[in-house]
Parts: structure tokens; C-alpha cells; sequence
């Protein structure tokens, strides 16, 4: 039975943070869908990764879910939960750190949002990206989920009661006041020194059961909670062409990042954000003709890309058509077109490798292929995983990226270690 139980609330945040521990050897699992069958959980498993889907939720529904999956898990001998949060604070923060408590009966939960490998830190309660305020950044502009506060006890306490509060890493072990109280703990962390002094404070707790934080700080969570590695889980994955990528992401940096690729002779085909709006996309001449134009593209150069977004100027007015419906319906009419294009390519050729940009776009993917446990492998870059998916229709290595991780020329590198490992 699982020992640990880790909850994210997209996609990738499961995969990218359930591969900090698959590297060390620890048996890993993630799950696509939040129902878990528990009996069918193996015996060898240390870790299960869980996706919530609970970014779009309104706050309420997240609480549920969480809370649920929490209790639901305690009473099937799971040890321990790492409530997993987007480094960017997307989501239903508060509300989920909430339910955390209230199901586990946490007087106090330890809160590490930094990343600092990937430019994310926390100073003073602030979370900065590449050394700006978050509320000043691109993810002040995300469609779904826009930040528009940089102060971590603030964006919590939007969505919660309880006594929020911020602290160096460097008091962490001294017993003072504020430490000693009740509710939810932020913890500043600047760099990996910061980190290490985190995870080294915490794992003199032995009464903790519960952590929240980022993929940054997952990697320590093996000597927090004692989990057991077991040598020769960890296996290179075969990676073949043709590959096929896909960006559903409007985050400026993925446009960014696959307009750059286009400049190097990758051929792209954009897809029309209106279409993929109607019920009726899968019955319609431009569904076939998309599919047409995809077999073409990885038969005559072993590489194409599918991409939502043109280019940067595209980028407002998408944002302005996704405005104009609610969240959870533009998100899955738009996921569930893309999977359906996905599915039918793949009914039609053999994809060699799947590269996806944004945690949405890749659950919409992955369930169209009807595909129900991924096994984490290894980070090819940082907070880019490859993974290993099988399904009826796809059996091979899942490359997957947030769409605000890396810089311009990540997908590049992506292609590049591709190419050198082929």
C-alpha cells in the first residue's frame, strides 16, 4: 500500500512532481482520474500520484475533492500527503490547503511554494518568478486562473479562515511564537540551501503527516517521510520518431518557445480556437482535413506541431474569446477536441513520441487515448519529465511541460535530446 500520497490539481503538476521521486528509485505511480480503486493499487507502491482536476473548480468543489481524497485515503492506511500546489499560486489554494487540514486534523501545515531551479522563490511571504513579483509577470495574464497578488497569506486567505502566516527558513527550528502557532505556515526559501535547511527542520518532526508545496521540494519528501527506494526501478525509455507535439498552452513563454522551433524548420499547424469550441468539431471537414495535413507532416519530416495559439499577437485575442465563457466548459470543450484530434491521428499512424505543453491539454490527451496509470520516469530537463503511457492506441514515452516552465529555447533542447538519444 501506498505510503505517501500526493495531490495535484492538473496534470502535469502530477507527473512533474511524481518524477522527483521515480528518480531516486521510489516505486511511483500516477493516476489520471481522482476515483482511485484502492485494491488495485500494488502492493510495491510507495508513492500515488493523484490528479484532482480541481484547478477550474470554484473553491467549494475543490475543498471536496480534496477533503475526500484526503479522508478517503487515511482510512486505507496511506501514512502520508503532500498537497501539491502550482508554483505560479493557480488554483484553488487556500481552499485545498483547507481541506488538507480539516480531513488529516492538522493544527498546523508547513507551506514551501518556492522552486527555486526554476526561478521560483519566496521572500517575505512574496513569491517571485525570475526575480519579479508574480503579480507582475505573465501569469497575471492567464486566461483561467490570472494572479493578481504576489503576497502568499493574501491569495490564501481569499479562499480560507484560518490563521495564515509567513516565516524565514533560517526560524524554522527556533521555538518562537509565531512558529508555534496554529494554521498555515509559509515558508520563504530563496536556493537549494534554503531548501535542504527546510527539509532537514521537518524531518526532525516526527508528528507531521501532512506537507504542501511545489514540485521543488518534492525531491526532499524521501527523507521527510522515509520512503524506500528500490534499486533498478529507474529504466531509460526508448525514444522514436515520428514525434508529434502539441501546445494547448496561451502562456507566452510555450507561444514563445514553439514559435522558436518554427524558426528552425519545424512545421506547425494552427488550430482554429473557435471550432475547437463546437460539438460538432468531430464531424466536420476541417477535423479530417487537420488530420490529413498531420499524417503528411510526420511522414515527410518525423516531426509536427499542433498548437492553439499562432504567435504572441494571437495570444490577447484568444485570452478575449476564452472570457466570454465559463471556465469549466471552455475547458473542456477545448481539451476535449484536442484529445479527439490526438486519438484520430493515432488511429491512423504510429507516433514514435508525444510531446505536450499544459497540464489541460495533456488530461484531455491522455484520456481520449483511454489511458488510466502513468509511470513517471525521469526529468530531461528541470520540471520536464518523460513518463511512459500505454494504451490501445499509444504505448511509448510522454514528454510533458507547464506551459510557464523553461525558457525560448526549451523546446529546442527537448528536440535536441530527442535527437541525440534516438
Amino acid at each position: 500500500m501506498a505510503k505517501l500520497l500526493i495531490i495535484a490539481d492538473d496534470f502535469t503538476g502530477a507527473l512533474d512532481t511524481g518524477v522527483q521521486l521515480s528518480e531516486k528509485d521510489i516505486s511511483t505511480q500516477v493516476l489520471v482520474h481522482g476515483d482511485i480503486d484502492w485494491s488495485q493499487v500494488s502492493e510495491e507502491t510507495e508513492v500515488l500520484v493523484v490528479n484532482t482536476e480541481s484547478r477550474h473548480l470554484d473553491a467549494q468543489k475543490a475543498y471536496n475533492e480534496v477533503f475526500e481524497l484526503c479522508k478517503n485515503a487515511r482510512e486505507n492506511g496511506v501514512k502520508y500527503i503532500y498537497k501539491k500546489t502550482d508554483s505560479t499560486l493557480r488554483g484553488n489554494i487556500g481552499a485545498e490547503l483547507s481541506a488538507l487540514m480539516d480531513a488529516c486534523n492538522l493544527e498546523k501545515l508547513f507551506f514551501v511554494p518556492a522552486y527555486p531551479e526554476e526561478g521560483r522563490i519566496t521572500k517575505k511571504g512574496y513569491q517571485y518568478v525570475d526575480g519579479i513579483l508574480l503579480n507582475e509577470t505573465i501569469f497575471a495574464k492567464d486566461p483561467l486562473n490570472p494572479v493578481d497578488d504576489a503576497y502568499i497569506p493574501s491569495i490564501i486567505r481569499k479562499q480560507t479562515d484560518k490563521a495564515v502566516y509567513s516565516i524565514d527558513s533560517s526560524v524554522i527550528n527556533q521555538k518562537n511564537s509565531l512558529y508555534n502557532k496554529r494554521g498555515i505556515i509559509v515558508i520563504d526559501a530563496a536556493d537549494e540551501k534554503d531548501m535542504v535547511m527546510i527539509s532537514q527542520s521537518l524531518t526532525q518532526h516526527q508528528d507531521i503527516i501532512g506537507i504542501a508545496g511545489c514540485a521543488g521540494f518534492a525531491p526532499y519528501l524521501s527523507e521527510i517521510f522515509d520512503l524506500k527506494a528500490k534499486a533498478g526501478l529507474k529504466r531509460k525509455l526508448s525514444i522514436d520518431r515520428p514525434i508529434l507535439l502539441v501546445c494547448g498552452s496561451v502562456n507566452e513563454l510555450s507561444v514563445t518557445q514553439v514559435s522558436y522551433a518554427e524558426k528552425a524548420g519545424i512545421k506547425s499547424l494552427t488550430l482554429d480556437f473557435d471550432l475547437l469550441l463546437r460539438d460538432s468539431y468531430l464531424d466536420s471537414p476541417e477535423y479530417e482535413n487537420q488530420i490529413i495535413a498531420s499524417l503528411r507532416n510526420l511522414n515527410d519530416h518525423g516531426i509536427f506541431i499542433l498548437k492553439t495559439v499562432g504567435g504572441k499577437r494571437d495570444i490577447g485575442s484568444v485570452i478575449e474569446k476564452a472570457k466570454k465563457l465559463p471556465e469549466e466548459d471552455l475547458y473542456n470543450r477545448i481539451t476535449r477536441s484536442i484529445g479527439l484530434l490526438v486519438r484520430g491521428i493515432m488511429q491512423r499512424i504510429q507516433i514514435g513520441t508525444l510531446i505536450i505543453f499544459g497540464g489541460d491539454t495533456a488530461l484531455g490527451i491522455v484520456k481520449q487515448l483511454n489511458c488510466k496509470t502513468i509511470q513517471p520516469g525521469y526529468e530531461l530537463l528541470p520540471g520536464i519529465p518523460i513518463s511512459f503511457i500505454k494504451s490501445s492506441l499509444f504505448r511509448g514515452p510522454l514528454i510533458t511541460k507547464a506551459g510557464g516552465f523553461g525558457n525560448e529555447k526549451t523546446l529546442i533542447d527537448i528536440i535536441t535530446y530527442i535527437e541525440e538519444d534516438m
